[in-house]
């Protein structure tokens, strides 16, 4: 059995997976967002920065108008 670990990451990678800014990752975590201290830096576990992401996309309406479009082949 093979058990994935997560990847922590740092405001910035975290900022550059999701092509997010700093400034947002740092208002995401004041919102709710689960980082912990590592090495004496705050971290974001990869699936937890990607659910989160994933949530604020599914309720960014400029994102879903974008998939709308796409599915109509506009």
């Amino acid at each position: 059995m093979v058990h994935h670990v997560d990847k922590a990451l740092t405001y910035r990678q975290a900022a550059r997976r999701v092509r997010r800014s700093v400034r947002t990752l740092k208002r995401w975590r004041r919102n709710g967002m689960p980082m912990e201290w590592q090495d004496g830096h705050l971290v974001v576990e990869e699936s937890v920065l990607l659910a989160w992401w994933r949530d604020r996309m599914s309720a960014d309406p400029v994102h879903q108008q974008r998939i709308r479009r796409m599915g109509s082949g506009v």
